[in-house]
């Protein structure tokens, strides 16, 4: 009988362990996050870096701090001669519930909750940067998405995820005919994530 509720206890430990595609055991607690992207900012495509840690108090919920930048393709203003560049960056707290954490393969739905500054750039026509921070302006941003996670080892998460962008209204003026202002910024962005930890 003491043989049969061993057995049993641990049959009971073994279903609530997290389950991988390279292994069986998972542990929680936090991680860290790189990630890379695409996103719209000024109606361009632009490359969009993040960087992510986050603790995880439970297994199906992430709280933690996030930062992303990124600088866009050039526009040329015809009234100035000059090519104007879009950078910055915007971050805050992450709230990310995670639904069925345990399987190899599962959702998460991130959303962040921060603030973030844009600056104009302006080059030349030889694509030289001659003029930086010319003008700055500071948002509110939040940005809700969804996750699809792999679990691949137990200290190492592959996602990928689909982020929109809000913030509130800014505006910069450049020297000759171009504005820079709150639809420049309001976009989808693309992710692939790389989480290490212990989850």
């Amino acid at each position: 009988m003491a043989y049969t509720q061993e057995e049993g206890e641990l049959q009971y430990y073994k279903e609530k362990e997290i389950k991988t595609l390279l292994g069986k055991e998972r542990h929680r607690g936090k991680y860290g996050a790189i990630s890379m992207g695409i996103s719209g900012v000024d109606g361009r495509t632009t490359l969009l870096f993040g960087q992510k840690v986050t603790w995880l108090p439970v297994n199906m919920l992430g709280i933690g701090m996030g930062l992303n930048e990124f600088i866009s393709e050039y526009r040329h203003d015809d009234v100035s001669g000059r090519d104007i560049y879009l950078t910055g960056g915007f971050g805050g707290m992450y709230i990310e519930p995670i639904i069925l954490p345990r399987m190899p393969v599962h959702a998460s739905f991130p959303v962040l909750l921060g603030f973030g500054g844009l600056s104009q750039l302006y080059g030349d026509d030889d694509f030289m940067v001659t003029d930086m921070f010319r003008e700055f302006q500071t948002f509110l941003v939040i940005e809700p998405g969804a996750e699809i996670e792999l679990n691949l080892t137990k200290s190492f998460r592959l996602a990928a995820g689909i982020t929109y962008r809000f913030t509130t209204p800014f505006e910069i003026r450049s020297p000759g005919s171009y504005t820079t202002d709150i639809e420049s910024l309001r976009s989808l962005s693309f992710k692939l994530m790389f989480k290490f930890g212990r989850f």
